[in-house]
């Protein structure tokens, strides 16, 4: 893949605000549990998936079957994980549980992102030893994905009240950010 133009056609499991950005791109989007991708991909339902890390990709067996693999994932840049718990019941418990259940899943959370991180790279190299072709899209091809993604987004903020706060709380602190950021971290090829 060296151009969205490459999308134009393409079927292809891929989910939220991505997906609204291939479909504008011309490809045919779909939302696929995670364990039907193999089969759809086998059968020639969808061309292609976005779905997570190396590590749960090779879970699912897609290194089988996919023998190319894209990055960055563009269009999900942070997965967040979620408990969701009635509200009635959450005030229900002490604040002392309450504390317990929040630790519980920060853990988790930090847990999770890390061990991912450090089995990504390690997969990579397996999954390539395997034949899967591991490729980074074009800087030119992400710069027109964000367009794209970016016409999406302002559609969005101007049909869900909700989520215009959202995104506006998060590009204050995008914003906010950019002033660590810029300074904080060495350079990815030092």
């Amino acid at each position: 893949m060296t151009s969205v133009k490459d999308f134009d056609g393409l079927k292809i499991r891929y989910a939220g605000l991505g997906g609204k950005v291939l479909q504008k791109l011309g490809a045919s989007v779909t939302m696929l549990p995670g364990g039907e991708l193999f089969q759809a991909l086998e059968k020639g339902a969808i061309d292609a998936t976005e779905y997570a890390t190396p590590p749960a990709d090779s879970r699912l067996g897609l290194h089988k079957i996919a023998k190319y693999n894209y990055f960055p994932g563009w269009h999900q840049t942070f997965t967040s994980f979620h408990f969701v718990v009635n509200r009635d019941v959450w005030n229900s418990l002490s604040k002392s549980d309450q504390a317990i259940v929040d630790t519980a899943c920060t853990a988790g959370v930090l847990k999770n992102l890390a061990r991912a991180e450090a089995l990504s790279g390690p997969q990579l190299v397996e999954n390539m030893a395997k034949g899967v072709q591991v490729r980074k899209f074009p800087d030119a091809m992400l710069r027109e994905l964000r367009k794209v993604y970016q016409e999406v987004v302002n559609e969005q903020v101007e049909a869900d009240a909700n989520f215009k706060k959202i995104y506006q709380a998060q590009q204050t602190f995008h914003k906010s950010y950019q002033a660590w950021g810029k300074v904080g971290y060495l350079p990815r090829d030092f």
